[in-house]
C-alpha cells in the first residue's frame, strides 16, 4: 500500500495510547511531477480524515484504547519545499478536526535507494 492507492490505509497501530495512521510515500520528489504527488498526497490525507470522522475507524480499533490520533507520514525521500508548505497547511487543518499530522523520512532506506 502507498500514498497512490485511494481508499486504504497503509498501517496503523498504538503507540503510547495514540492511535497512529501511517502513509507510505514512496515518490520521489523535486522531478516534474510534484504537483500530481501532492494530489496523491492530499487524497490520502482527505482518505485518512474520512475514514476517522466517519466512525468507521471504531470498527477496527476500540475509541478507550487510545486517546488521540495522528496521521503520519512517512516519505521514502527527503520532501520538498513546496511539500513542506503544503503539510504546515495541512496540519493546521488536520488540528483543527482535533487530530495530529506529522511527518517524516524512513530512516531505513537511504535515498540512493
Amino acid at each position: 500500500m502507498s500514498v497512490m492507492d485511494k481508499g486504504t490505509i497503509d498501517f496503523a497501530g498504538i503507540e503510547k495510547n495514540v492511535l497512529v495512521l501511517s502513509i507510505a510515500d514512496h515518490l520521489p520528489w523535486g522531478e516534474e511531477s510534484d504537483d500530481v504527488h501532492l494530489l496523491f498526497l492530499q487524497n490520502k490525507i482527505n482518505d485518512y480524515l474520512r475514514f476517522i470522522e466517519s466512525g468507521d475507524v471504531n470498527e477496527h480499533f476500540k475509541p478507550k484504547s487510545y486517546d488521540n490520533i495522528i496521521i503520519r507520514i512517512i516519505g521514502k525521500y527527503s520532501f520538498s519545499p513546496d511539500c513542506i508548505k503544503f503539510l504546515d497547511m495541512s496540519k493546521q487543518v488536520v488540528n483543527n478536526a482535533g487530530f495530529g499530522l506529522e511527518w517524516e523520512t524512513s530512516p531505513i532506506v537511504s535515498e540512493s535507494d
